[in-house]
């Protein structure tokens, strides 16, 4: 997807709108610090962080800053999405010298330019020296289509297995991750990180009740759950370590991988151990805490 331009009248009402007359927040050396809480929509970006040519999360938002404040600014943020990976609860923050700015107004300024797969929910002033990517935990959410059918108004956000997944071992395999260990097993970049010891504090599958609010009801037979969730808190994640949790964990259910080679291979193994890597349309980032 290619990005939309802005259109000249939208950018100089929302560079308008945004001008300082209202009261802000100083820190040190006369800039403030920003918070910002997003969403996106990650099936047409690149990820979140910005590349040359390629169309990125941080890229269209810092253009759209960049028209709003006349000046550049560096972005800091809670998790740095891949390619295809959705954010319901994402935070960014940067420092600007630009006083005087009005958080409603600023959220509105940026939505007018923002393409509409992302957008702004709040905009605020934040302590000096907060920065988004110094989040004490974050929460993923993955889901899982296991309905003998395709979906389609949820095609964008779902995995649809193929073939018959047993939840019960998804449920153990889970209940394996929860810990502090070296989880270098799960990302194929473990050789670009000083450590792979992570802590991840929760994590399980839920199923999710069918959707009865369908004109017509449900048809018969589709009472069992057509959707399952695998929500995950750690304090960091490592690169693609919940896609390749989710796609080892699905082998499992699947009778691709023991249970028992799993639990061997999380503890000491390596990424060429572990199973398949989950396609990225069924993660979100779900919540970030401070």
């Amino acid at each position: 997807m290619k990005p939309q331009p802005i259109e000249p009248a939208a950018a100089q009402r929302a560079a308008s709108e945004a001008r300082p007359d209202g009261a802000g927040v100083t820190g040190r050396g006369g800039a403030t610090v920003w918070r910002l809480d997003l969403v996106y929509e990650g099936t047409g970006f690149r990820g979140w962080a910005r590349q040359p040519g390629l169309r990125t999360v941080e890229g269209v938002l810092r253009d759209a800053l960049t028209t709003i404040l006349g000046e550049q600014v560096c972005l800091s943020v809670a998790g740095r999405t891949d390619t295809g990976v959705h954010a319901w609860a994402q935070v960014a923050s940067f420092t600007t010298t630009r006083h005087g700015l009005r958080p409603d107004q600023l959220r509105r300024s940026l939505n007018a330019l923002l393409p509409p797969d992302v957008a702004v929910e709040s905009a605020a002033p934040a302590p000096d020296g907060f920065a988004a990517r110094r989040a004490s935990s974050r929460s993923y959410a993955y889901r899982l289509w296991l309905a003998p059918f395709r979906p389609v108004r949820e095609r964008a956000w779902v995995w649809a297995a193929r073939g018959p997944v047993d939840a019960a071992l998804l449920v153990e395999a889970a209940a394996l991750l929860p810990g502090r260990r070296d989880f270098a097993a799960l990302t194929p970049s473990a050789h670009l990180y000083h450590s792979c010891v992570r802590e991840v504090t929760r994590a399980a599958w839920r199923p999710v009740s069918p959707d009865t609010t369908r004109y017509g009801g449900m048809p018969a037979g589709a009472e069992a759950p057509r959707e399952w969730v695998f929500e995950i808190t750690a304090g960091s994640f490592l690169h693609n370590m919940v896609r390749v949790a989710v796609g080892s964990m699905v082998d499992v259910a699947q009778g691709r991988m023991t249970l028992e080679r799993f639990a061997d291979t999380l503890e000491g193994g390596r990424r060429r151990d572990m199973g398949q890597t989950a396609p990225p349309r069924g993660l979100a980032l779900v919540a970030v805490t401070y």
